[in-house]
């Protein structure tokens, strides 16, 4: 079976389950977004200390869930195996909260002092423009999980913290 199916090239794109948009439609925007953070964090977690890859393919496969769900019209969601819960924002509080303990920002960063941290941070920039685009989205209607928000909104904090634990070369234990 061949990759190329050919279905792309008038335009348009899939979304899950049968529905066609174009592909400058705000909800491929706000995947599109996600599926290239995946990329930055995959590159963060090649060059994370060993302690920190975990946390960063969680983070990976949490994403694939957000994707999947921008990725559905609304009304399908329920067809969905998994969404964004409040399981998942207390998860990502928790790793917040354990990360401040230990980092402490006293000024603005300005981003390479390591190419973990670099990653992150180029992650974080990612993950902050497909959250404009949720929020467009929800906005209009396509989406409504309050999770979700919530879940991408401090995502972008927890990577910045991450970025800097790896920049000033601090474990955070578990």
């Amino acid at each position: 079976m061949s990759l190329v199916t050919r279905r792309g090239d008038d335009g348009e794109t899939d979304l899950w389950f049968a529905d066609r948009v174009s592909k400058y439609h705000p909800q491929v925007e706000a995947y599109g977004a996600m599926y290239e953070s995946q990329g930055a964090l995959g590159l963060a977690r090649t060059n994370a200390p060993e302690w920190l890859k975990p946390e960063i393919l969680k983070i990976q496969k949490d994403i694939f869930v957000i994707s999947a769900e921008l990725a559905t019209l609304r009304g399908k969601n329920s067809l969905l195996k998994e969404r964004i819960n409040k399981k998942m924002e207390e998860w990502i509080d928790c790793q917040i909260e354990r990360y401040e303990k230990v980092i402490k920002i006293e000024d603005w960063y300005i981003s390479g002092e390591s190419a973990c941290g670099s990653a992150l941070d180029l992650a974080l920039s990612i993950i902050r423009r497909g959250e404009r685009w949720v929020v467009k989205i929800r906005d209009e209607g396509y989406i409504e999980n309050p999770h979700l928000m919530i879940y991408l909104n401090r995502l972008s904090d927890l990577l910045f913290l991450m970025a800097r634990a790896c920049d000033q070369e601090i474990k955070i234990s578990s």
